[in-house]
């Protein structure tokens, strides 16, 4: 296939490539990092369809704005199909999932091919061992322009792995952060398994006030704001592409979007809480972060089309996960539905949510007469090819949220059912391959049952979509879903945080012994012990409380009561 630069300036909706055929057509675009302009949009064509592929940037040697040096090329009689004669340059994709598009749609080797012409910085770095290529990887352009956002690093990390067939997985990550006495600690995350047990998942655990929130809080603010001058931070650069915060407290701060970030990439922080930004109005000129319990459904209602979006635009990559799939399978563990939809306007036509092209029979759901009526639409795995997810969310009623059908009609959801499904929606819409998606206390807002389901959940979307999460809880229900080595307990000295794991196997393991370890449980008397040893006292011995209370007391209860009268409890 041919990679083209003609000199067309990039738009809010790009055009067709201008050449016919399998082609990637570069378009100019006027971003500026720190004194470089490197952006390029792309336009695309893959057998025979327009596809929506990543842009990219690329750096030639000694310019400072690559599409003004590419156009001298072509005014000295260049005809803009790469290779760029006589130059020195490199490149990245703005995601890892440009050559993976490539290879799904026309082969590895068409790939490669595409990374040889547009001197793919990882390719030619880890794969042909280029020395022209290293020395501009080394250079300011590289580090402020190219390696400016996280996706794109990653890319560079990681891109190699696509050509050379690898699996890219999530390497442990060290971070060092700042604990509650000030001083510095460092948090050894394991995602690379060493044994069978599953590693996709890590938790921090401990008692209130020792600092488990505050360390996912300077997590993301060293993502979305790396600073090379402070110590504090990721130990090594991750090879990550993307971080996702879900947080229901009331009181939590994480920043709510990328705004006033000068980054063209806003989807490598996403955050999903009870905190969103109210629209722009006359008479507020400025959006304002306020809380609300509407955010949670209008996101959700926002990533199912997302969803959508995403199956349809990168489901020729290699073994990728769909997700509208996945959104089915994961939540009829815990519910029963028959498929889920989204609100439109009522004059809609259901056959304007469909591709021209589409071979199914338009499909809406209404529900009510004349004024109270209400349309619906259902996004369902075999609809993904039919349905226009453009369209969808330029009509979308985001504040109904997601709606569950059973037998045709709409189902009651407990809060919690609800809550879980838009976790669930949400997660699926935003993520990336190669995410961390960070849980901030996910036992306020899920009882015991679903709080084993959640986790359930996190592990089979983490393992499609090859990332990984960490949890900070008080959830011993958690943490015994959870290897020990993935267990960090955070334990106060007199003037330090210590992260220690347990020194026994928490994954399957013991309800009491897990809560003692952690919260040191067996030094707090409980009410009910306290109970017993008046009931002793009044009644005089074990044998007449046993007697006293009959059937009412369980094997558990005997024991103790026999053993607080000999005093051994």
């Amino acid at each position: 296939m041919q990679v083209v630069y003609l000199g067309r300036s990039s738009r809010h909706t790009n055009p067709p490539p201008q050449v016919e055929g399998d082609v990637i057509e570069l378009l100019t675009n006027n971003w500026d990092d720190y004194g470089f302009k490197t952006s390029f949009p792309v336009t695309c064509r893959l057998n025979g369809e327009v596809v929506e592929l990543p842009g990219l940037r690329l750096l030639v040697a000694e310019a400072h704005t690559s599409s003004t040096a590419l156009d001298k090329i072509r005014d000295e009689g260049w005809d803009g199909v790469f290779p760029i004669p006589d130059a020195d340059y490199v490149s990245v994709p703005g995601e890892i999932t440009f050559y993976e598009q490539i290879e799904g749609a026309l082969g590895i080797e068409a790939a490669i091919e595409v990374a040889k012409v547009l001197r793919d910085a990882s390719y030619l770095v880890h794969v042909a061992d280029d020395a022209d290529a290293k020395a501009l990887v080394n250079s300011e352009g590289f580090r402020n322009s190219l390696q400016r956002e996280r996706a794109s690093m990653q890319a560079f990390i990681d891109g190699w792995r696509v050509f050379e067939r690898q699996a890219i997985a999530v390497l442990d990550l060290g971070f060092q952060f700042e604990n509650v006495f000030g001083n510095a600690t460092t948090l050894k995350l394991k995602f690379q398994p060493r044994t069978r047990l599953p590693h996709d998942v890590n938790v921090l655990i401990g008692p209130n006030g020792y600092g488990k929130s505050q360390l996912l809080h300077q997590m993301v603010q060293d993502w979305i704001s790396p600073s090379d001058e402070d110590e504090r931070g990721f130990v090594e650069k991750p090879n990550l592409s993307q971080l996702v915060v879900v947080s229901y407290s009331p009181f939590e701060r994480f920043p709510v979007d990328l705004a006033g970030r000068k980054l063209q990439d806003k989807a490598a922080y996403r955050y999903f809480g009870l905190r969103g930004c109210t629209t722009p109005s006359d008479t507020s000129k400025r959006s304002r972060i306020t809380l609300s319990h509407d955010y949670p459904k209008r996101n959700a209602a926002q990533s199912l089309v997302q969803c959508l979006a995403d199956d349809r635009r990168l489901r020729s990559i290699r073994d990728w996960s769909r997700k509208v799939a996945t959104m089915e399978r994961v939540l009829r563990t815990a519910m029963a539905f028959d498929y889920a939809a989204v609100e439109v306007g009522p004059r809609k036509r259901k056959e304007s949510f469909y591709h021209e092209t589409a071979l199914v029979d338009p499909l809406a759901i209404d529900i009510g007469d004349g004024e109270d009526r209400r349309r619906y639409i259902p996004i369902t795995p075999d609809r993904v090819e039919e349905l226009d997810d453009e369209r969808l969310s330029a009509a979308l009623e985001m504040a109904s949220g997601v709606i569950f059908f059973l037998d045709g009609q709409p189902i009651e959801l407990s809060s919690g059912q609800r809550l879980f499904a838009y976790i669930v929606i949400n997660i699926l819409g935003a993520i990336r391959r190669n995410s961390v998606i960070l849980v901030d206390e996910p036992e306020l807002f899920l009882h015991p049952t679903l709080e084993i389901q959640f986790v359930d959940m996190l592990k089979t979307i983490l393992s499609r979509f090859n990332s990984k999460a960490l949890l900070a809880t008080h959830s011993v229900v958690t943490v015994r879903e959870i290897p020990s080595d993935c267990v960090h307990v955070f334990e106060k000295t007199e003037d330090d945080v210590l992260l220690k794991h347990p020194p026994f196997q928490t994954f399957g393991g013991d309800f009491q012994r897990i809560s003692s370890y952690v919260f040191g449980d067996k030094a707090v008397s409980k009410p009910f012990e306290s109970w017993i040893r008046e009931q002793l006292e009044e009644l005089g011995s074990a044998e007449a409380l046993i007697a006293e209370l009959g059937d009412e007391i369980n094997e558990e209860l005997i024991v103790q009561i026999k053993a607080t009268e000999r005093g051994q409890w």
